[in-house]
């Protein structure tokens, strides 16, 4: 009996000898695996949203630029009509029929800026400034707000309505590059008269509406 008791006794030891050993390194391997694995996947699937965010961010950048640069340069170049009626540059004699009583008249000499190579005199009328030789005219600068005047240009109508959004509409390139904020909330912006010259008419915009359209010839 004692014979079979130290079989029992072998059996046994043999057995728990020979069983596999505890299970849990190996899970947490496998845990540590699956993890390594997620964040691999979740990596590189913000990496590709940050390329295609960039790509896209290229893209609308791109589109930005090639917007500004496909803008070419406006000039004032062709004739400009005050009233819809009077052309701002013209004969002496029809602006008498217009002008009916000048407010004032300056005699500014030889006074740098002129338009006129033979002006004589600048009458003031209603805040506007016209210079005036003995044979032309032409508007140096329109104060929309005083006079109500209003000067067609081609399809646009310049007024005291006339507003900067319009401007923007109407002139993208020259809004883009010329225009200055000033310390008075006036925003200026100016426009080439001519692509051969120097010429440039100054935009005053106050609370959004034109207030003033003035020419200007450097020295």
């Amino acid at each position: 009996m004692k014979n079979v008791y130290l079989f029992i006794y072998l059996s046994l030891s043999v057995f728990f000898a020979c069983k596999p050993k505890n299970n849990n390194h190996f899970d947490s391997n496998l845990e540590n695996l699956k993890r390594n694995n997620s964040e691999s996947v979740l990596e590189k699937k913000d990496s590709t949203i940050n390329s295609n965010e960039e790509t896209l961010i290229i893209e609308n950048t791109d589109s930005i630029v090639n917007t500004e640069s496909e803008l070419e340069p406006e000039y004032l170049s062709e004739t400009k009509f005050i009233n819809n009626e009077y052309p701002a540059w013209g004969e002496r004699e029809n602006l008498e029929s217009f002008v009916v009583k000048v407010d004032s008249i300056n005699k500014p000499g030889d006074e740098c800026g002129g338009v006129l190579d033979d002006s004589h005199e600048i009458w003031y009328y209603l805040n506007n400034e016209i210079e005036v030789s003995n044979t032309d005219y032409v508007f140096r600068k329109i104060d929309f707000y005083f006079s109500n005047f209003t000067v067609k240009y081609k399809d646009i109508v310049f007024s005291k309505d006339y507003t900067l959004s319009h401007f923007k509409k109407d002139f993208p390139f020259s809004f883009l590059k010329n225009k200055i904020e000033e310390d008075n909330g006036v925003i200026t912006v100016n426009i080439s008269s001519h692509p051969l010259a120097d010429g440039i008419y100054v935009f005053k915009f106050k609370n959004e509406k034109l207030i003033e359209l003035s020419y200007f010839f450097p020295c």
